[in-house]
């Protein structure tokens, strides 16, 4: 009798603490996994004319939208050479401040906690984990049109 119940409180424990770890398992996956950014369209907005557009260097501007009825702003940078346009968030990826260009240096500078961007967004120094975020763009009608996920 005493060989059995043991056995069940044995396995009863670790029928507890294996919910337990599932629990916490599906809880860390639905934290590390972006399921409801997956069902997001793809809609465009304008951002400015095709001729304000500095045929090199980089611009900063500010994209204006409006996404279930709210108007919304985001400072972006217009980063532009011969052959490529490209809109890059002014959102540093560490914290979310606001980057900086220094045209002196060719790079984005976050003020926070001196993270460091290249040109093309890349993370070059300091704590950001992850480049600046590139933005799909078109040029239609002679507009440039920015691409968000809503």
């Amino acid at each position: 009798m005493e060989h059995g119940r043991r056995e069940f409180i044995a396995k009863t424990l670790y029928g507890v603490f294996a919910l337990l770890g599932l629990g916490s398992l599906f809880a860390g996956l639905r934290v590390l996994t972006p399921w409801g950014r997956q069902n997001k369209e793809l809609a465009w907005f304008p951002l400015l004319a095709e001729e304000e557009v500095p045929r090199s260097g980089v611009k900063k501007t500010e994209l204006v939208f409006t996404v279930a009825g709210k108007e919304r702003k985001a400072r972006v940078f217009i980063v532009s050479s011969p052959d490529k346009l490209t809109v890059l968030s002014a959102v540093c990826s560490h914290l979310g401040c606001l980057v900086n260009y220094r045209k002196e240096s060719k790079e984005f500078v976050c003020p926070c906690h001196g993270g460091k961007y290249d040109i093309a967004g890349k993370n070059i120094a300091g704590p950001p984990p992850i480049p600046l975020t590139a933005y799909p763009v078109e040029v239609r009608n002679g507009m440039v049109m920015v691409g968000i996920k809503v």
